[in-house]
């Protein structure tokens, strides 16, 4: 890695990190501290918002790259300049006295960390999977050619669209399509030569352009659709439990490494597992 993708992958390691500890320190705080709706303690306040804007300023430096700085030194000031302005979608400009401060720590310390790098810290950095923000053009245009091709435009797809599927459609609950059968996709993805795609979701939050490595087809709050190259494939999670692959070679590809995949298509999304291992479907009402 040049010095410049060791700072970048360092910042990228930090958010991921902090935001992973804060997260628990304060799902351990609301198993002391129940709330009620709406009703946040002070020390509530000074939890949530830290991993809130550590998740937005992750977004922010992965819209940058090493290659757009002309020098370590300014990437740094570039990734400073980004944690500063950083916001999402519950972060801007909070009432609470306590959640403003919160936010202005985590920031403050994030950017200390990044131009306080040791050398021995740069040198010893370890390289993360690729992942980069869309830009809101960039994304505008993979969405418009999205629903040209496939007829999704961020809203409900197939199987929600339609009892039947189209030609070329494999759609199956998520009880069914779990890691291990992630990895096999993975694996397929793989073997013809695809090793980055776009990440797109519903309203347009956190969209990506990512390592294969990094492809997790699952419903995260958002719709989600996964693309590469000529858009000759799709892959959708939806918020109804479904996983939907689309594309004539990808839906062969899988049946060849999962021969008794079709024993298991989506009906609904609720499901359970019987004693003899095999799936029961039971529609929604």
């Amino acid at each position: 890695m040049s010095q410049g993708e060791a700072i970048h992958t360092l910042a990228r390691r930090y958010c991921e990190e902090q935001f992973s500890e804060r997260r628990r320190r304060y799902e351990e705080l609301l198993s002391r501290q129940p709330r009620r709706e709406g009703d946040y303690s002070p020390e509530a306040y000074d939890a949530f918002p830290r991993y809130l804007i550590l998740k937005a300023i992750l977004q922010f430096v992965e819209a940058l790259t090493p290659a757009s700085a002309s020098s370590a030194t300014s990437l740094v000031e570039a990734m400073a300049a980004a944690a500063q302005s950083a916001e999402g979608n519950l972060t801007p400009k909070p009432r609470n006295a306590i959640a403003r401060a919160a936010i202005a720590d985590e920031r403050a310390k994030f950017i200390e960390y990044i131009r306080f790098l040791t050398a021995e810290q740069i040198d010893s950095a370890v390289p993360l999977p690729y992942r980069r923000t869309l830009s809101k053009e960039e994304a505008g245009r993979l969405w418009r050619n999205l629903q040209v091709k496939w007829g999704a435009d961020g809203e409900y797809w197939h199987p929600l669209k339609s009892v039947e599927l189209p030609p070329g459609m494999l759609a199956f609950h998520t009880d069914y399509f779990d890691g291990a059968k992630e990895r096999l996709l993975r694996e397929f993805l793989m073997r013809r030569g695809i090793t980055r795609m776009w990440e797109l979701r519903e309203g347009g939050d956190l969209e990506y352009e990512l390592e294969l490595a990094l492809f997790e087809p699952r419903y995260n709050g958002a719709e989600g659709y996964w693309i590469a190259g000529g858009l000759d494939w799709l892959v959708y999670a939806s918020h109804e439990s479904s996983v939907t692959l689309a594309g004539e070679w990808l839906v062969a590809g899988f049946k060849e490494v999962t021969p008794d995949c079709e024993q298991y298509l989506y009906s609904g999304p609720f499901s359970t597992a019987d004693l003899r291992g095999t799936w029961k479907w039971a529609a929604a009402d």
